[in-house]
């Protein structure tokens, strides 16, 4: 397979992927966005939210996600008659993880706000958020397996457009909510959970239309026969998924573990912090999506047992992030104080909102180097290691490192940044041993 046609390919799959994840983490920006502008208060409130639910969301997703390495290889090998009995069964995952996560939340939602010391304010704008999002998880964690699926397919684009559609509906709703208007009672930073709850029930409908209509979906008869749970081919995608889940949430869970530690400096740094991260995720789509883009790719050529073009897809995949960091970086220096002035017009809170984000430019050279290669070695379905590495890097080495630069050294809340970099540097290195050692050079 020539070079050139790999890369002309390989870029067909990127930015379709590029600009889903762009329209699905975009929601979360402008939420910050929207919150900031309400008020600082508020956007402390929405942080702290954000900060509990979006290790469970993005960890879930890395079990929904199992299903794409899985159909990409039967692609390859050309057995996509067993495709229709994966795909319902991942749909079951999502229904089981939906009653899960909701029994958790009924257990934990109070006592966990309960021991962070929050304000009474900030308090309330965060269980109420919480409590607008919960209406929306069934349908969320549908989207998110039925959009896995669809890519695995090769179809980027139709998810693309789908996410577009629900960001395009949420910020609509954030206007109306958050603000008020047309006889709607304005909500606060609240109004932008209950608004991506909403576009989350629009968002399923549009799938669940389009797998009636879309071929090959609609080849597959999905919905024309009743299939139980079989927990064989369940266990095959969780076999896959959890590592996953692990490895994912080791990581987002520790942006969030710092964003509600930043509570004990007080609200100005929760809300700073929060605008930063928040900031920092759009960012990451850039890598994330590689991440993405190659794991169908090389999962695809590790079915066909093409050795060669898994691995040139692999240094395709790796070239393109080094020069995508180096324009991002570089636009985010350049542009750092209206990039700040988005999220608040508090004088004190833009200072410090400057400062993360000089931070934030640091680390996505470590995202670029690392998160790739996770995509990368999940094609060959290599996943434990990832989620060896994120335990000890994230939680064993960045979490006790970061408290100590915090309360032990002069650098207060900045000291849980300088750890996050130094963390992601020791986990980009190790993943890209064990690419370079072993999976990506043998199959």
């Amino acid at each position: 397979m020539p070079q050139i046609y790999q890369i002309r390919h390989f870029l067909t799959l990127f930015f379709p992927l590029l600009l889903t994840q762009m329209a699905q983490v975009g929601s979360g920006v402008f939420s910050s966005i929207f919150s900031g502008q309400a008020g600082t208060v508020d956007l402390a409130g929405v942080a702290v939210g954000v900060n509990i639910w979006y290790p469970v969301f993005a960890g879930m997703c890395g079990v929904f996600f199992g299903v794409s390495p899985i159909l990409s290889q039967l692609r390859g090998a050309g057995k996509t008659g067993d495709i229709p009995g994966y795909i319902l069964q991942g749909l079951y995952v999502a229904v089981i993880t939906t009653a899960v996560v909701l029994a958790a939340g009924m257990l934990c939602l109070d006592p966990f706000l309960g021991i962070m010391g929050l304000e009474p304010a900030v308090y309330t704008i965060a269980r109420e958020y919480l409590i607008a999002l919960a209406w929306g998880i069934l349908p969320t964690f549908l989207v998110a397996t039925l959009r896995y699926i669809t890519d695995a397919h090769g179809k980027t684009h139709v998810s693309m457009a789908i996410l577009f559609f629900n960001m395009a509906v949420t910020v609509a709703l954030f206007r109306l909510l958050v603000f008020g208007g047309f006889g709607i009672a304005p909500m606060g930073g609240v109004g932008t959970g209950y608004a991506i709850t909403i576009a989350a029930w629009l968002t399923l409908v549009v799938f669940l239309v389009l797998f009636s209509f879309l071929e090959p979906f609609r080849s597959y008869g999905l919905w024309h026969q009743f299939t139980k749970p079989d927990w064989h081919t369940i266990s095959e995608q969780l076999r896959i998924g959890i590592p996953m889940f692990v490895a994912i949430f080791c990581e987002t869970s520790l942006f969030s573990i710092i964003g509600l530690l930043m509570a004990e400096f007080g609200t100005v740094f929760l809300a700073a912090n929060q605008a930063a991260i928040s900031y920092s995720t759009l960012i990451y789509v850039f890598p994330w999506s590689l991440s993405l883009a190659s794991t169908i790719v090389i999962g695809y050529e590790v079915g066909a047992r093409n050795g060669q073009a898994a691995r040139q897809y692999a240094h395709i995949c790796q070239g393109l992030a080094l020069i995508i960091v180096c324009l991002t970086a570089s636009m985010t220096y350049t542009f750092i104080t209206p990039i700040s002035a988005l999220f608040s017009s508090d004088a004190s809170t833009l200072i410090h909102i400057r400062h993360f984000l000089l931070l934030a430019v640091i680390f996505s050279f470590c995202d670029a180097a690392g998160t790739p290669v996770q995509g990368i070695l999940r094609g060959y379905k290599d996943v434990r290691i990832i989620t060896i590495v994120a335990f000890v890097t994230y939680w064993l080495i960045s979490l006790p490192m970061g408290y100590g630069a915090a309360h032990l050294l002069p650098y207060g809340a900045y000291g849980y940044w300088y750890s996050l970099i130094i963390s992601l540097a020791i986990n980009a290195l190790a993943l890209n041993i064990r690419l370079w050692k072993r999976t990506a050079w043998t199959l």
